[in-house]
């Protein structure tokens, strides 16, 4: 080992073992624990969504290649419960002692190429376009005692109990925050069987740096999360809980520390500072000032 190796080392000791905190994140994940999704057709509109191995968002359109010449709009709602993220996250670093740094969730698609439709005339055909992906206020719309393996939603939560007059739940989309706009640009598979077998397309969706949503994250709570188009043209197929081998997942990283910014102790930096000297790197134009500085910015 060079002796610039040797002093970077020392650093890297120091400033873990000194300064008792670690650069590194633990990234940990967890499946959908109820999914459904929301048609305006009317043939759909008063049904429950649940475990129909898929659902989507969709912009308002017909669908004339299945004989649908009407157009319907389609929005796909599931949750995660991240309590069990929190005991693996409170075991590695201690209770009250990490924070949330990223939130993503993994969709796949066993419907991908773009013009061809998924066989099933409750779905529109793939379509290139933008959607949203919101954070709901509202978790009522399923129980999680009652989801089961299949991630059912409630019997009655359909188009029409979330938009018809005086539906039950009518208040979902209060204090709704929209999460980030994303770009569906279709892929190369399309199949029928499950995603054991197949090779489903997934996608990892960045939930960005919402408060909210890190707080939930951060105190083992529900996530749940509303799909809906941004643009006239999206379709976008997502396989639900009950197709084997593509259940949507949320990935969640943490790192310690109790908040995103934890700044060295001025004790550490001096004695860091002190030893530095006796390396012959107390420059300040060395790495360890600009960390130093950018740290302190």
């Amino acid at each position: 080992m060079s002796n610039t190796q040797l002093k970077l080392s020392a650093i890297a000791v120091l400033l873990v073992g000194r300064a008792g905190f670690a650069l590194a994140d633990t990234t940990l994940s967890t499946i959908a624990v109820s999914d459904t999704f929301l048609s305006s057709d009317p043939t759909y509109a008063n049904r429950d969504m649940s475990a129909f191995g898929a659902m989507q968002i969709s912009a308002n359109l017909p669908d004339p290649i299945q004989g649908i010449n009407y157009s319907r709009t389609l929005d796909a709602v599931v949750a995660y419960d991240t309590s069990g993220l929190k005991a693996q996250f409170d075991a590695q670093y201690g209770v009250g002692d990490w924070h949330v740094t990223d939130v993503q969730v993994k969709w796949y698609s066993n419907f991908d190429i773009l013009g061809i439709p998924a066989h099933n005339p409750q779905f529109n055909v793939p379509a290139a376009g933008l959607f949203n992906i919101s954070l709901l206020a509202d978790n009522d719309w399923f129980n999680e005692a009652a989801a089961g393996a299949d991630g059912l939603a409630n019997p009655d939560f359909n188009w029409v109990s979330v938009f018809g007059a005086g539906g039950t739940y009518s208040d979902l989309l209060n204090g709704v925050q929209t999460l980030g706009t994303y770009s569906y640009t279709g892929g190369n598979y399309n199949g029928t069987n499950n995603c054991s077998n197949d090779v489903c397309d997934p996608r990892f969706w960045d939930l960005g740096a919402n408060a909210t949503l890190f707080g939930t994250v951060a105190g083992g709570g529900i996530v749940s999360l509303f799909g809906s188009a941004a643009d006239n043209n999206v379709t976008y197929l997502i396989n639900q809980l009950t197709k084997p081998g593509g259940q949507s997942q949320i990935f969640v990283s943490a790192a310690a520390g109790a908040s995103a910014s934890v700044p060295i102790p001025g004790a550490a930096w001096l004695f860091l500072s002190a030893f530095l000297s006796m390396l012959g790197i107390s420059d300040r134009r060395s790495s360890l000032w600009r960390l130093k500085r950018n740290w302190a910015a």
